[in-house]
């Protein structure tokens, strides 16, 4: 009996190890996963006129509509609410996206998985890959927006630095995680697609924290992704993050990597056989 068990944790802990053994693998190989995004990128906008200028576009055209609309209900003024929605929305993209990128990150790379003996890492850092690109080319809107709306620098914001290598590394993890549990379970990917429309509503940034009560600014802290773009807005807007939002973040990457290392021991071997 007690053989039977350590044979059992042997071959978890062999698994748990394979895991981070991937992740290193996969890492290395950047020339292999940069060259897939970009041909992804190419691939989407392929025959557009305008190409990867439509993201551009896209992204401006949506912050500067809800400023328009939405900053007649708050108290905060123009300049504050033009920042607040520019980095918030650039910030939500990123980290909404990896979760639903995640979902398919797996089942779009089928033929891959299936044919070739690459890194399952690889197919991760491609769509981390993609989404970067993306969030790089709003940025610059932001980033003129920002300064536009009058901000000035302050050591305040060089905390977004951790902000942004906290992010990546929960890009990592979530990835991994939702394409594990998709791929096994198909329903999944279009749960967390409900529930990210809802997502875009319930976190502060077609509406500011300040603007609410007492009661409804807190129920807001039961929303992890108000916390993940609180570490990263404030900072660039010259404010320091909540501790409380820095505590949430730490001990949700805790969690979201202890479960993607659990979920890799127990389904990373069957993969290719449920795609």
């Amino acid at each position: 009996m007690n053989s039977s068990v350590t044979v059992r944790r042997t071959s978890r802990d062999n698994e748990v190890s394979g895991f981070f053994a991937d992740l290193v693998a996969g890492l290395r190989m950047a020339d292999l996963w940069q060259t897939f995004a970009w041909d992804e990128i190419q691939q989407r906008y392929r025959r557009s006129l305008l190409g990867v200028a439509w993201i551009v576009i896209a992204y401006a055209m949506f912050v500067g509509g809800i400023s328009i609309i939405f900053s007649a209900f708050s108290r905060e003024d123009g300049s504050f609410f033009l920042m607040h929605v520019a980095i918030g929305y650039a910030a939500f993209t990123f980290i909404v996206g990896n979760i639903t990128d995640g979902c398919t990150v797996f089942t779009g790379a089928r033929v891959w998985i299936q044919s070739i003996a690459l890194p399952h890492s690889i197919h991760i850092y491609r769509s981390i890959c993609r989404s970067i690109f993306t969030f790089a080319l709003q940025f610059i809107v932001a980033a003129v927006i920002i300064v536009a709306a009058g901000w000035r620098p302050s050591l305040i914001n060089l905390m977004v630095l951790p902000a942004i290598a906290v992010l990546l590394l929960n890009a990592v993890a979530i990835q991994y995680l939702m394409g594990l549990i998709s791929a096994r379970y198909r329903d999944v990917t279009h749960l967390v697609s409900s529930i990210t429309r809802l997502l875009l509503f319930v976190t502060p940034i077609l509406w500011v924290r300040s603007d609410l009560g007492n009661a409804r600014s807190q129920f807001v802290d039961f929303n992890p992704v108000a916390h993940y773009i609180e570490i990263f807005r404030a900072p660039l807007m010259g404010l320091e993050p909540r501790p409380l939002s820095w505590i949430v973040v730490g001990g949700l990457t805790l969690v979201v990597w202890i479960a993607a290392a659990w979920a890799a021991s127990s389904m990373r071997r069957r993969l290719a056989y449920w795609l």
